[in-house]
């Protein structure tokens, strides 16, 4: 895990990644050597060491000495892929996931894709043809952008360095799934299928068996793990699962024991004997108001949904990191799948024609809100946070199940995440049946974050009138409340948002909703 910063055909490269790579200092503890590719094409790595730290040093060259990669991320399957690539006559210097990926492309071409498991944005150089492919995982985990200048591209795996280094150009996001050449943004085909046609029924002992797998390979051997834990549904699993192979494994929880979250919580490490952690959260405080600008400025964005969460993530991390830790576990991407939110439920009680383009678009957003959050939050203090209902083995499974296996009626009232929960039946010693059957909350609002308190205080920030003037002023970003506009002055001061123009096509979802809004407003009441 890891920041870097790449230059192809640009300008004083040397120069330029060497002033992107000081703005991604956070991301790692380790500058490793700027690598002159040809004269103008550099590449440089902030690199957190976890994988072979002491020769996992980037970018790693292929055995054939034709391919140079930077890269940030975890490939979970680098075991395999070496075994298979061994058995082909390559030969390796490091146990390092980077060097598995650059003799992957070297073996296999832009193919490699299809076989990779993990989290990951990397740029490939061909050193004798200058040639280059980036490329980005499926569901966005790690973040690539990139400002383009004729035949000139330059890299970095945050916004801010690269608007800081150059004073024009627009800074483009590289979408999820992406490859990109000099001539070409094209998605490729990944490890995740999305089956389409005959759906199934869910079968506890398939999620479970997958669930847990998933977990195991994505806990680092020789290294001690934590858990962002809720006591919801999610977090819960995984902390489950983590300590079938680590038992002494931790979880931390934001807020007191006044919070929403903290009965559940505090009801599962009662149950089990969880090393649980507090992490202080007093969401109605000057303190915690007063950290917005460090929520705004870490996650590169304005969006509600993000900062209030990246208030609680980056509480969470900032502790993980005082304790030690360099990896986390958390339950991202398990409401996208299994269909946790209202917005998902009610259109999938009508069946997985009506349900599954709006939970897309879900899934197709996770890297502009959640994850931007996890990955932003996280790295800003060195950690690694990983995301195991994303691995693609459960992301497949979940993709293919019925609708009926993912929302039922109950009482009245439509549930969701329905396979998750029968997992809880399965362990009834160890996961709590309160957990099992309680309703979904947001992250912030487990924390207690209350939402009309929260509101009240960009009420007595901002007049009706400034609201006003400051639609005006950044009417091409569609501003909805006084709270958005908060972000965005905070944002603006910062960076130039302007340059920037995936910040004016906000993360909503487009597909529409609207005969859905009713039903949504009684079950929200």
């Amino acid at each position: 895990m890891c920041g870097f910063a790449a230059a192809i055909n640009w300008p004083e490269a040397a120069a330029t990644v060497g002033q992107l790579i000081e703005g991604l200092r956070h991301r790692g503890d380790v500058t490793d050597p700027l690598v002159q590719v040809a004269p103008y094409t550099v590449l440089c790595t902030r690199r957190l060491r976890i994988v072979d730290s002491e020769r996992a040093i980037q970018p790693q060259v292929s055995c054939d000495d034709r391919l140079i990669v930077s890269f940030n991320g975890q490939i979970y399957n680098h075991a395999i892929l070496r075994d298979e690539m061994i058995a082909l006559g390559v030969r390796f210097q490091t146990e390092s996931d980077t060097e598995v990926l650059v003799n992957a492309l070297s073996v296999w071409g832009p193919q490699a894709l299809e076989r990779l498991s993990g989290m990951y944005a990397f740029v490939a150089v061909d050193i004798d043809s200058g040639g280059f492919l980036a490329a980005r995982d499926p569901f966005g985990i790690k973040p690539l952008y990139v400002i383009q200048s004729g035949a000139g591209f330059l890299f970095c795996s945050e916004m801010k360095p690269l608007l800081d280094t150059v004073a024009d150009g627009d800074v483009m996001m590289l979408p999820p799934g992406y490859a990109l050449t000099a001539t070409r943004c094209v998605p490729f085909q990944s490890a995740i299928h999305q089956p389409r046609g005959r759906r199934y029924p869910s079968d506890p002992a398939t999620l479970d068996a997958l669930l847990s797998e998933a977990v195991r390979t994505h806990l680092p051997p020789g290294l001690p793990v934590a858990t962002l834990f809720s006591g919801g549904i999610d977090s819960t699993l995984i902390a489950h699962y983590a300590r079938k192979f680590l038992p002494d494994s931790p979880g931390y929880f934001v807020g007191g024991e006044t919070a929403p979250d903290y009965p559940f919580a505090a009801e599962y490490a009662a149950q089990t004997g969880y090393d649980l952690r507090f992490v202080e959260f007093e969401p109605e405080s000057d303190a915690v108001f007063a950290r917005i600008r460090d929520a705004v400025v870490t996650s590169e964005s304005f969006e509600p949904n993000l900062i209030r969460g990246a208030l609680c993530s980056l509480a969470a991390a900032e502790r993980m990191r005082r304790d030690g830790f360099r990896i986390a576990l958390c339950g991202e991407g398990a409401d996208e799948l299994f269909c946790g939110y209202p917005l998902l439920k009610l259109p999938f009680l009508d069946g997985n024609a009506q349900g599954e383009p709006i939970r897309d678009e879900c899934l197709g957003l996770m890297h502009r809100v959640s994850l931007q959050r996890v990955d932003r939050c996280s790295m800003h203090y060195q950690i690694e946070t990983r995301v195991p209902f994303l691995d693609p083995t459960v992301a497949e499974y979940a993709l293919g199940l019925d609708a009926a296996a993912l929302v039922r009626m109950q009482n009245g009232i439509p549930v969701g995440k329905v396979a998750l929960r029968d997992l809880y039946d399965l362990y009834p010693e160890s996961l709590p049946s309160a957990i099992r059957s309680r309703a979904k909350v947001l992250f912030d609002v487990g924390s207690g974050l209350k939402d009309t308190v929260w509101k009240a205080r960009f009420n007595d920030e901002i007049s009706d009138r400034a609201f006003c003037d400051g639609q005006k002023e950044f009417a091409r970003f569609s501003i909805q409340s006084k709270e958005e506009l908060y972000y965005l002055r905070q944002l603006s001061q910062v960076i130039d948002v302007d340059r920037v123009p995936h910040l004016q096509d906000r993360a909503w979802i487009l597909s529409p909703i609207d005969r859905y809004a009713e039903r949504l407003k009684a079950y929200a009441s």
